[in-house]
């Protein structure tokens, strides 16, 4: 299929189109390719229908707010269903089925998603030490330097560099003396070569 005979379907068979393409285990950047349309195009046109793409699922699906009554209180919660939209005189008793399914396995999910919060609401003075461990010992962390130089002779030259920054050059070869001067000139001389050229 080509742009043009893509973008003369309408939205659902879009979708439908995309989605069997999709079943055939076909990436969607390869589709969009092959079609000659950008992915962001898709996702940007799907996404005004109220589809968005599920990586778990690996095809776009319908999104729609709904109110569900919950003890005393309203709450709303997000449903998803995989039904293309279609006209209210054309819905199927499995579509309300499969509807009904999709919102009980999500109402299921939210219990999980309930009790891994009150977990880590429990254990949330141990979770704060573990971070503030983290924080300090990941600013530690130095940049590691790696001399990857090709083996070759040396050769003596004389140059003319800024004297602040030779002694600041000095005192972090005194620091670091498992480094050889050479070495480092060396390999900085490289990565600026390698960056610039």
């Amino acid at each position: 299929m080509n742009k043009d005979k893509f973008n003369e379907l309408d939205i659902s068979e879009q979708i439908e189109y995309i989605n069997n393409q999709l079943e055939n285990n076909e990436t969607l950047t390869y589709i969009c390719k092959n079609i000659g349309i950008g992915r962001s195009t898709v996702r940007d046109r799907f996404k005004k229908a109220n589809y968005s793409y599920s990586k778990d699922l690996n095809k776009y699906i319908h999104e729609c707010i709904t109110d569900v009554l919950q003890e005393p209180s309203i709450k709303n919660n997000r449903c998803i269903t995989t039904d293309i939209q279609k006209e209210k005189n054309n819905i199927s008793n499995t579509n309300i089925t499969q509807s009904d399914a999709v919102r009980e396995v999500i109402n299921k999910s939210d219990k999980e998603i309930k009790d891994n919060l009150l977990d880590i609401v429990s254990n949330y003075d141990v979770l704060k030490e573990i971070i503030e461990l983290h924080k300090c010992n990941t600013s530690v962390i130095k940049q590691q330097i790696v001399i990857d130089l090709e083996d070759s002779d040396s050769k003596l030259t004389t140059l003319r560099v800024n004297s602040k920054e030779l002694e600041l050059f000095n005192r972090f070869c005194d620091d670091n003396k498992y480094f050889k001067k050479i070495d480092l000139i060396s390999q900085a001389l490289k990565e600026f070569r390698e960056k610039y050229s």
